[in-house]
């Protein structure tokens, strides 16, 4: 499936009473956000059908170093290093990253998690979760404002 209104399809087909399509597309949303909801009060949810679970976590960011001793492990800030790059032309020529180090969570970096584990379905390893912008950003406001999920 590729998205809810393409997996209509297959719920019409398999129900006696279907919803109309803009009905069966709002009760999903619906569905997704109370989800989402669930994921950033902290808790851990179970999907139906052995499908796994969905939850956030961290993981204490590890720095390290290439054979050229370029950073490698930390996400770039680019909104602080495209502000060097206007102050410093040298930093530009060089291309001179800085990097996001987490402090207010002591280097914990988090993210939203699909524990496939125990997952009854073929290619299982082809299936991947995305995220929305708006999503990311909720968990990262969470985490700004204290909030703390499992560290793994």
């Amino acid at each position: 499936m590729k998205n809810i209104r393409t997996s209509y399809k297959v719920y019409k087909k398999d129900s006696e009473k279907p919803l109309d399509v803009k009905e069966y597309v709002k009760l999903c949303g619906l569905f997704n956000k109370f989800l989402i909801e669930k994921i950033q009060e902290g808790e851990e949810i179970t999907l139906p059908h052995r499908l796994g679970s969905m939850s956030a976590k961290g993981k204490k960011q590890e720095i390290r170093f290439d054979e050229d001793g370029n950073i490698v492990g930390l996400a770039p800030d680019w909104v602080k290093t495209k502000k060097l790059w206007d102050e410093d032309e040298e930093s530009k020529k060089n291309k001179t990253l800085l990097y996001h180090t987490n402090e207010h969570t002591d280097g914990v970096r988090y993210r939203y998690v699909w524990s496939k584990n125990r997952v009854m379905v073929k290619n299982k390893t082809l299936y991947n979760l995305r995220i929305t912008r708006t999503n990311k950003r909720k968990l990262s406001e969470l985490v700004k404002n204290g909030k703390e999920f499992i560290k793994i």
